[in-house]
């Protein structure tokens, strides 16, 4: 510890509180739906330190029982999820499970007390205390002393590491930009069948003239049709192999090359829950899951055989390895067995672009396998065998995800047979077509996976240097512009 660093106590470095959820019951619905950001545990778990995203708000009558937090306010998780840490990006309220500070700025940068508590988090889960669900409470904060610096090498330390978080948030961000590109255009191709009303429509078929079942989808079509801009961006957007998230760009004419892939006309089908009102596009065909996918089932090699794990390398994954996750990509695994433990899974090493999702506890995980991998009997692996491809299979699955939870049986908890799950229909459409897509969602999804890499080389770095220069064993020069040198320090 550096010699100038000095014990403090949070309650010295600005206002800690805890926050308020006044109202009981807690989850009146008059407390919710409004403009107010609320944050909950789990939005703090999931922020990596900067919490930008919320999945709930609080309408006024919310506030009134509780507190808008200004933005850079540190969150502190004292119930259900202990002592995870996340500092607000704007604004909001959250309930009296989470503790606020507002950080006296003449005396500490807020960034460094977050990575200080990321530091104490072992220490703070240690003192949980609760026999129902653990928790820690404000007498914790007030017993809790640690070691600062003066403000500037505060602000140094922070810098470095903030550096990299803030490049893992953007790689976070990108990401999601992209999934949803990629889930926006398979929307608009193969559930709103856009481009087969945009071909109708431009052979001069009049509304009047599609079945009635699909004419109001042809009205809004033709009125989005003329609202849209040149198709120029979007000769270019193609090239780049980069749609547009923007609904607004989903109206825009497709390039020629594509549009012509596409038919111009529907036909209807005997099963009314199919397409628009049992309406598809002419030539597709419809088929079910088990004709379209080589669909397979794992299983768990005996836990009491070290055989079949001691020192394995092989990875082997469970739907727990997907909660959380913030993608839909599976690079690694929590687990990992031997080659005499994959010999008791009768699917075996599954290849890589494997699409996977859980079958039960919960259903509806989906993710790509991007190394080769072995599952438990918690999933169903489909692998593409005929016309469809892994990138419109998880955009399928996806799109269907109610009808399947919906099917799906079980006494303690959901769960989806094989066999049901052969059962579900889907719409095949051309192969071009389908290449057509796959070709701009893999670029999508390649750039995806690139970015996780990218993002645990960072987070790799700022684990190696966070418990180094937040306990002083790691000192910084005095010039800012040389801190980023410090994160060159951790090993290749």
């Amino acid at each position: 510890m550096a010699s100038n660093w000095k014990k403090v106590g949070l309650n010295d470095l600005g206002e800690v509180a805890r926050g308020k959820s006044k109202h009981r019951p807690r989850y009146a619905e008059h407390l919710y739906g409004g403009k107010y950001p609320f944050i909950q545990t789990g939005d703090i778990k999931a922020s990596g330190g900067l919490v930008s995203t919320h999945s709930q708000t609080y309408s006024e009558a919310g506030l009134a029982q509780s507190r808008l937090w200004p933005t850079n306010t540190m969150c502190i998780t004292i119930a259900a999820n202990i002592a995870e840490t996340g500092i607000l990006t704007y604004p909001a309220c959250f309930p009296d499970s989470v503790i606020g500070f507002i950080a006296d700025e003449s005396l500490c940068d807020v960034r460094f007390i977050e990575y200080r508590f990321r530091y104490l988090k072992a220490q703070l889960q240690r003192e949980a205390i609760g026999s129902v669900q653990d928790n820690i409470n404000l007498a914790t904060f007030e017993r809790l002393k640690f070691s600062i610096p003066e403000l500037e090498e505060q602000k140094r330390i922070a810098d470095v590491l903030y550096s990299l978080d803030n490049k893992i948030q953007l790689n976070r961000q990108t990401n999601q930009t992209l999934e949803k590109m990629a889930q926006a255009l398979f929307k608009s191709w193969f559930v709103d069948f856009d481009p087969v009303f945009d071909n109708a429509l431009a052979s001069g078929m009049a509304v009047n003239d599609f079945p009635e079942a699909l004419q109001k989808k042809a009205l809004l079509r033709q009125q989005q049709r003329q609202q849209a801009p040149s198709a120029s961006k979007v000769q270019q957007q193609s090239a780049n192999g980069e749609p547009s998230a923007d609904k607004k760009d989903e109206a825009k004419p497709l390039p020629e090359d594509i549009r012509q892939l596409f038919p111009s006309e529907f036909e209807q089908t005997d099963e009314p829950s199919i397409g628009i009102n049992g309406w598809i596009p002419k030539g597709w065909v419809l088929s079910n899951t088990g004709d379209e996918f080589e669909i397979k089932g794992g299983s768990t090699p005996s836990t009491k055989n070290s055989d079949f794990w001691e020192g394995g390398e092989i990875h082997w994954t469970s739907p727990k390895d997907l909660s959380g996750n913030d993608s839909k990509i599976l690079l690694d695994t929590n687990r990992k067995i031997t080659e005499a433990g994959l010999a008791k899974i009768t699917s075996g090493l599954l290849p890589v672009d494997t699409v996977l999702m859980s079958s039960r506890a919960p259903v509806g995980y989906l993710a790509f396998a991007k190394v080769p991998v072995a599952i438990n009997q918690g999933y169903i692996a489909l692998q593409c065998k005929k016309t469809l491809s892994p990138e419109y299979t998880m955009q399928f699955l996806d799109s269907v995800m109610d009808e399947i939870k919906g099917i799906s049986g079980g006494t303690t908890f959901a769960e989806i047979s094989k066999k049901t799950f052969r059962s579900i229909k889907l719409i095949v459409p051309s192969k071009s077509i389908v290449d057509a897509y796959s070709c701009i969602a893999k670029a999508q999804y390649d750039k995806v996976t690139e970015n996780i890499k990218h993002s645990n080389t960072l987070t790799d770095t700022r684990d190696y240097l966070l418990p180094k220069l937040i306990s002083g064993e790691l000192t910084l020069p005095a010039d800012n512009s040389k801190c980023t040198a410090a994160t060159e320090a951790y090993p290749s």
